[in-house]
């Protein structure tokens, strides 16, 4: 007999792969084949490369602090956050915290819990993004991304949401049909990994492990333009372009020219924060 999360699982592939979403996929196929995304990937692969060299327990005794602050300033969380998290705890603290999580090798919800109570000067949802970003890009096939972009518990928005409104169920959207799966980190990283399965599918998923990263984030873009051009002119207006929204949810530079205004987007109250 399967167990209700293997069945929870297959139906949310089951949805993924339903009729209505094959026109919703090539479309997001299209658009992206229209963006140069090599730099890109290029990016993401050196991000996991830096982290993997200082965070290996043969490399760790070898690399200084300064490698350490190059390869976590790659991350999109720490680079945000590490100005208020220096301010109370000294930058090696947190550098043996963050290896603290690779060591411990158990439940990803244990791993995000234990650094989420040795952070109390951030909230929940960042101290939590920190860690899912660091051991994604440290393993990426292993921890899929899962930030409060891709999924959020707090307000049941994100990427994977807004995607599961094109499913088109009667009676639902996406956020009420997303709050019915996963109620940590392991069960959303099940979800991610039937997406994966989705993307293969539908031929999206010609960028390897950060397949789904990149499928995501334009995801992401495309809920930001939607929401802000119905609801606010003046901030769709400072909404860097697509590949500008992509980069910058993957912790990589904004080239200026996609920035419409110039406004820097990591701001606080910057539409893609």
């Amino acid at each position: 007999m399967n167990s209700p999360e293997r069945t929870e699982n297959e139906d949310f592939l089951r949805r993924l792969l339903k009729p209505s979403m094959t026109e919703v996929f090539t479309s997001i196929q299209s658009n992206l084949d229209a963006i140069p995304l090599d730099s890109v990937i290029q990016g993401l692969t050196l991000t996991s490369r830096q982290l993997q060299h200082v965070a290996n327990p043969r490399m760790m005794a070898s690399a200084s602090l300064q490698d350490w602050r190059e390869a976590l300033m790659r991350l999109r969380s720490i680079r945000r956050w590490l100005p208020t998290i220096e301010k109370q705890l000294p930058f090696q603290q947190f550098i043996v915290f963050l290896t603290a999580l690779i060591e411990m090798d158990e439940d990803v919800d244990d791993q995000v819990r234990a650094l989420g109570l040795s952070l109390p000067m951030l909230s929940k949802e960042a101290a939590h993004d920190i860690a899912i970003e660091f051991l994604h890009f440290y393993s990426p096939k292993r921890y899929p991304l899962a930030t409060t972009w891709v999924y959020s518990w707090k307000t049941g928005t994100g990427a994977l949401p807004y995607l599961l409104e094109f499913t088109n169920e009667p009676g639902f959207n996406g956020k009420d049909r997303f709050r019915a799966f996963g109620a940590g980190y392991s069960e959303l990283f099940a979800r991610l990994e039937q997406l994966d399965t989705a993307l293969e599918q539908f031929a999206l998923h010609r960028w390897g492990m950060y397949s789904n990263d990149i499928v995501l984030a334009y995801v992401y873009a495309d809920y930001l333009y939607k929401m802000y051009f119905t609801t606010s002119k003046s901030i769709f207006s400072t909404i860097p372009t697509v590949l500008g929204v992509v980069s910058y949810l993957l912790g990589l530079p904004i080239p200026k020219e996609a920035v419409p205004t110039g406004i820097p987007v990591e701001q606080e109250n910057s539409p893609v924060s």
